[in-house]
């Protein structure tokens, strides 16, 4: 069956643009382009990021509704942030728009963006729940969360996985275990070590094992610690051979985490 490749309609269409409403629908799995405001007038600081935020969570439910899904069906966000100042506005916006809704969740500090004014963009895994409702393990509020050596107000609801069908969506993991303790600082390796126990954790309770992982991305917050946390993750791989990307972002969620991994596998 050919793929429907569709865009999404509605006022908010034009206020972000034509790219922002570009969707392609293939079979359950539905691909949606990055949303972020675009065009003139976007105010800068955290009021202006948390607008850019809303009118982005605003487009996505229009174009998703044209595709014959919603927000409900989201499985995982990753969420992309020019300045760290601005995480918090951002997530309690997002939080207002998923209510109920808990997706895993990636959050990167990146240095920008391809115009400007834009300071948030937004990508989105989603599959179609009309073959059964996903199930949402280890649900939690973000607000009872630490982050390194912080707490953060984000006001979100998330999980750590979530399994849509075949198909298994992890928490980005860093160096903290799944209780939220930051065991190692200043050593990437140790870090990831500690991600990849996580995920082989998380993958096991969702049915499946590293054997099924289809695709890693290890992101690091400097180069020097590229090497070393790519080794952890390929010994946590166990020499299952998969799609792997390295990419180095301003920051994470906390300064204190120098790595993340996003893990992306099946149920056999």
């Amino acid at each position: 069956m050919a793929h429907e490749r569709l865009r999404g309609g509605g006022s908010i269409g034009a206020e972000l643009g034509e790219q922002g409403s570009t969707i392609v629908r293939a079979g359950g799995a539905i691909f949606v382009a990055g949303q972020s405001a675009t065009g003139a007038g976007l105010s800068r600081g955290a009021d202006g990021a948390a607008a850019q935020a809303d009118a982005a969570l605003r487009n996505l439910k229009v174009i998703l509704e044209d595709a014959g899904a919603s927000l409900d069906d989201i499985c995982k966000l990753t969420v992309y942030i020019d300045d760290r100042a601005h995480r918090i506005p951002v997530y309690r916006t997002l939080g207002r728009h998923l209510r109920g809704v808990h997706p895993v969740s990636t959050g990167l500090i990146v240095r920008g963006f391809e115009r400007p004014e834009i300071l948030f963009a937004l990508d989105v895994a989603v599959v179609s729940q009309r073959g059964g409702r996903h199930r949402r393990l280890r649900k939690y509020h973000s607000d009872a969360t630490r982050y390194g050596n912080e707490w953060q107000p984000l006001d979100c609801e998330f999980c750590m996985a979530v399994i849509a069908g075949r198909h298994v969506f992890l928490r980005g993991q860093t160096g903290q275990t799944l209780e939220d303790r930051l065991l190692v600082r200043g050593n990437p390796y140790a870090q990831a070590v500690q991600a990849m126990q996580n995920v082989k954790t998380l993958l096991g309770e969702a049915g499946s094992s590293i054997a099924e992982v289809g695709k890693v991305v290890l992101y690091v917050t400097d180069r020097a610690f590229l090497a070393p946390a790519q080794a952890a993750v390929l010994e946590g791989l166990e020499g299952t051979p998969c799609a792997m990307s390295e990419i180095i972002v301003k920051g994470l969620a906390s300064t204190e985490l120098l790595m993340e991994v996003d893990v992306f596998a099946m149920r056999p």
